[in-house]
């Protein structure tokens, strides 16, 4: 190619910047596919409040929890990190600290998408800016558009950066479904690498044809139906529940016999206990009971009421030392 480079063809030169443009073009996306391809737990982060105050002291010992469990990722500012409710300074304050404490030992992906683009667009290059490995991008919500729509929201926002972008795909919260269509319309968006299957959406994913299965890692949102995603060929798993117990989602990750069907079972048994609510209120309730934390929501979220909350930590009372059990074998 450098002979032909040499030669005072137009026709040559412009055939040779197309190849080196090709050859780029590849390297990025395999670089940028290469960023998630280790990342198989990743724990979607509360925001921790002090009164209405962020807590960047207690977020801070999260991420250390996460580290010393062996959780690849967190997610920041999603709808389990209450990202709606918190102002651009707020965002830009979760995201510096989570670097600051991670120092590398686990990557840090950031929600920032929201039912606009152009906003949309804006929060994916700040993320960008303040150094996040990655972003969490939803389908739009409330908005309602057409799957032209919602392909060119995509592609927008790739556009605007080069981090490794993941959709989130969960029609239970934007009444919008994402699924097969939208996974071939993106399918030459180099830095779209991944999906976040939410709740319900086991049999489209086993629908899937093998083609867009390969295409993208595929990680299960979905705690209930986690072994079944793992069966059919899940990457990974994104869960909340590593806020409170993160060795057994490690422990999920790393392939340990049973851990995704124990998994399973204590999801299930805590989902039993709220009526099926599973929220950021319910999940800072739970860790104020294992570890002390404060509850502070904010609106519209609001605190379980007692019987909720006793109905809580009498499930936590029963996993917490199966819990301490693994985490000491996964120490050892």
């Amino acid at each position: 190619m450098n002979a032909l480079c040499r030669s005072g063809s137009h026709h040559l030169d412009f055939l040779c910047v197309q190849a080196l443009r090709h050859s780029v073009l590849h390297n990025e996306e395999t670089n940028v596919t290469a960023r998630l391809s280790n990342i198989r737990t990743v724990t979607a982060l509360i925001t921790p409040f002090a009164g209405d105050d962020l807590n960047r002291s207690a977020l801070a010992t999260l991420v250390d929890c996460q580290v010393r469990a062996g959780i690849d990722a967190v997610i920041v500012c999603d709808v389990t990190g209450e990202g709606y409710a918190l102002s651009d300074y707020e965002r830009d304050t979760v995201l510096s600290t989570c670097l600051e404490r991670a120092e590398g030992r686990l990557a840090v992906l950031a929600a920032t998408s929201t039912y606009g683009t152009g906003r949309s667009i804006a929060l994916s290059e700040r993320a960008q800016q303040l150094g996040a490995d990655g972003l969490l991008v939803t389908v739009p919500y409330y908005s309602k558009p057409t799957k032209a729509g919602v392909a060119s929201h995509f592609r927008n926002i790739a556009e605007a950066t080069h981090l490794p972008i993941i959709i989130d795909d969960d029609p239970q919260r934007t009444v919008i479904e994402g699924g097969a269509a939208l996974l071939s319309a993106l399918s030459d968006v180099h830095n779209v690498v991944g999906v976040r299957h939410g709740a319900g959406r086991l049999a489209a994913f086993a629908r899937l044809d093998p083609v867009l299965r390969r295409r993208y890692h595929h990680y299960c949102a979905d705690e209930v139906d986690l072994p079944a995603f793992l069966a059919c060929g899940a990457h990974g798993m994104m869960s909340s529940y590593g806020n409170l117990f993160p060795f057994r989602l490690a422990a999920v990750g790393r392939g340990f016999a049973g851990a995704a069907g124990q998994f399973r079972r204590e999801m299930a048994a805590l989902l039993e206990a709220t009526g099926g609510q599973w929220d950021a209120a319910v999940i800072k309730a739970a860790c104020a009971i294992l570890h002390g934390d404060s509850e502070n929501v904010r609106l519209p979220m609001v605190g379980l009421d007692d019987e909720m909350r006793e109905a809580v930590r009498r499930v936590l009372v029963s996993l917490e030392a199966a819990a301490g059990e693994l985490a000491s074998q996964t120490v050892a």
